[in-house]
């Protein structure tokens, strides 16, 4: 209990010096992997310092930006009702690295976990509560979350964006991920039954129901059509599922490659005015929380991967694995993402030492990168 203690005091004295960012709208930007990474914050009005907020990652999708999101989708208004922190990043090239060709290369998965990291710094965040939503290709990227960072990523939502083939053919999350896709019928840009590279609606959500173990057949309302303007809504619902999480699945019959609810001008074809895709998004995953926090006032001895001793005065880190690991690559990155350790090791131990002498006072991330999975881990180095 003192090393917990002593290590969030630590923390916390190291956050106070931190670069205070204000409530409301604010654009920043730091580099990450040499590229320099915007994004758009929003924080409600109400936060308060000291109170940890949900957060939501809201993904353009590919041409798009953050600035484009954030007018269709209005999340804002939905942030400053019910207290969550959102945040519009911006994708290198206009678009997001899901696997496919002529898109980005960046290491977006590393990106936004450093992103998320971030504005915990700045503001205090649910760790528990970090969620992912996108459209087109923003919801590609965030399948690719769920996938590769379940540990970190409560909850996902997609509009007009489904699995690419890379990513179905690579899934492999480490917990129960609760989805919810909406997609339109007529949508011809992401076809809603698949095309070569991009997986069909249905093979995701079948995906998504067996890995979360839910039952087989979901359950099948038609929601009402409230406003005539040429598509309807089926609600699919796989529930209950392991680890309480759901999967659904908003088909929208007749709808084009658009945002539901939004009456301005973005994507192609039919616009949904029965449903509103933000509310449904946030309706959806704030329900929903990982068990176990991921932050720095986490570590126990009980639980590994794990950071020895943490905070660090000397120039050796230890890290205890689980279990032995034969491949093993190590990148340590500052708090606004410069990468400054990349060691690869090949070894059977369950214990590996990582010289840090080059290190200044600080926080850091450290990423274990094994051959099926990343684990992120925080540590604090003192003089």
């Amino acid at each position: 209990m003192k090393k917990l203690l002593f290590i969030l005091s630590a923390f916390l004295l190291f956050a106070a010096l931190l670069p205070k960012v204000s409530t409301g709208q604010t654009t920043h930007s730091f580099m990450h992997n040499g590229i320099n990474r915007t994004f758009i914050l929003f924080v409600p009005s109400t936060h308060q310092p000291g109170i940890e907020a949900p957060l939501l990652l809201a993904l353009h999708g590919f041409t798009q930006n953050g600035q484009t999101i954030m007018q269709f989708s209005n999340f804002n208004t939905l942030a400053e009702e019910n207290g969550f922190i959102v945040v519009y990043p911006y994708g290198v090239s206009a678009s997001w690295n899901v696997g496919v060709g002529g898109g980005s290369g960046a290491d977006d998965v590393g990106f936004l976990l450093a992103l998320t990291d971030t504005i915990d710094a700045w503001h205090g965040i649910d760790q528990n509560r970090v969620y992912s939503t996108g459209f087109s290709n923003g919801g590609f990227m965030s399948f690719r979350l769920a996938c590769e960072a379940s540990y970190r990523i409560a909850a996902i939502a997609s509009v007009a964006g489904t699995m690419t083939s890379s990513t179905y053919d690579n899934c492999l999350p480490e917990r129960a991920v609760p989805v919810l896709h909406i997609h339109g019928t007529s949508d011809f840009i992401v076809a809603y039954n698949g095309t070569s590279g991009f997986k069909s609606v249905m093979d995701g959500m079948n995906y998504w129901a067996g890995f979360n173990e839910c039952p087989p057949e979901p359950e099948i309302i038609n929601l009402p059509d409230i406003v005539q303007e040429g598509s309807t809504v089926q609600q699919f619902t796989w529930f209950p599922c392991n680890e309480n999480t759901e999967v659904k699945h908003l088909k929208v019959n007749g709808g084009g490659h658009t945002w539901p609810g939004y009456d301005g001008f973005m994507g192609i074809g039919n616009v949904n005015m029965d449903i509103s895709a933000s509310a449904e998004i946030w309706n959806f995953v704030s329900r929903f929380s990982i068990a176990s926090p991921t932050g720095v006032t986490n570590f126990s001895e009980d639980k590994l991967p794990q950071i020895l001793p943490n905070p660090v005065s000397g120039e050796i880190l230890t890290i205890k694995l689980s279990e032995a690991a034969e491949k093993l690559n190590m990148i340590v990155f500052s708090l606004d993402g410069r990468q400054i350790i990349n060691e690869k090791y090949t070894f059977t131990s369950k214990e590996i030492l990582l010289n840090i002498s080059q290190l200044d006072e600080g926080l850091y991330f450290l990423r274990l990168n094994f051959p099926f999975k990343s684990v992120d881990l925080k540590f604090i180095r003192l003089k």
